[in-house]
């Protein structure tokens, strides 16, 4: 929560003090990252065992944190793409949509690989992440279906937050905006760095047993 708050008045100061279209909006694709980066690499850290020292954590996260906003930006744009495409009246623009939702589904593992493995280049990382994070969705595609499904509860509540706060005015939907994402994104990057451990370990004991 504390990093939640950090960020925010980040974004709330960019917002105010940059005067350039879709302002919320570069925030957020910075902002959202960095809660991403400091709450994937503690709660990886902890589960695994791994980067004990608060220096070693802090250290992963100025190694890692660029390669998180790259692909949390290709992400959300990969997404919205899909939103946009699904939300047209042609039935073949759907069918695409709902094909493009499912990549952006399939690249839910990609920042916790950034953020936690260690056995690969710092220039790579972001390939391997996405070819990394598709091939674990095959392990276990019904989670990848339900981490998806979430995200999409989560941009509903999104947009009915904003439509609720339109009537206080545009200053206000953007704050709210602001606000519910970047909190959001706490657990919601928790939640990815659980599964992702545990799919990993799913693989793992599969690969095991066909030994």
């Amino acid at each position: 929560m504390l990093t939640c708050a950090v960020v925010f008045g980040i974004e709330v100061l960019f917002v105010t003090f940059v005067h350039v279209k879709f302002a919320a909006l570069y925030a957020l694709l910075i902002g959202v990252p960095l809660v991403n980066a400091i709450v994937t690499i503690n709660v990886g850290a902890d589960a695994t065992g791994t980067l004990p020292t608060a220096a070693a954590r802090l250290e992963r996260f100025v190694e890692r944190t660029w390669a998180i906003i790259v692909i949390d930006v290709a992400i959300t744009l990969v997404g919205q793409i899909g939103f946009d495409t699904a939300s047209a009246p042609d039935a073949g623009d759907i069918l695409l949509g709902v094909l493009v939702l499912f990549l952006a589904a399939m690249l839910v593992y990609a920042e916790p690989f950034a953020a936690l493995e260690k056995d690969v280049q710092t220039l790579t990382v972001v390939p391997f992440a996405f070819l990394r994070s598709m091939m674990l969705c095959w392990v276990n595609m019904p989670r990848i279906l339900s981490l998806f499904m979430i995200q999409i509860a989560v941009t509903i509540v999104q947009l009915e937050l904003a439509q609720f706060s339109a009537r206080a005015g545009t200053q206000t939907v953007m704050l709210v905006t602001l606000a519910y994402v970047t909190v959001a994104s706490a657990p919601l990057a928790a939640l990815f760095t659980v599964a992702y451990l545990d799919t990993a370990a799913q693989e793992r004991r599969s690969q095991e047993d066909r030994r």
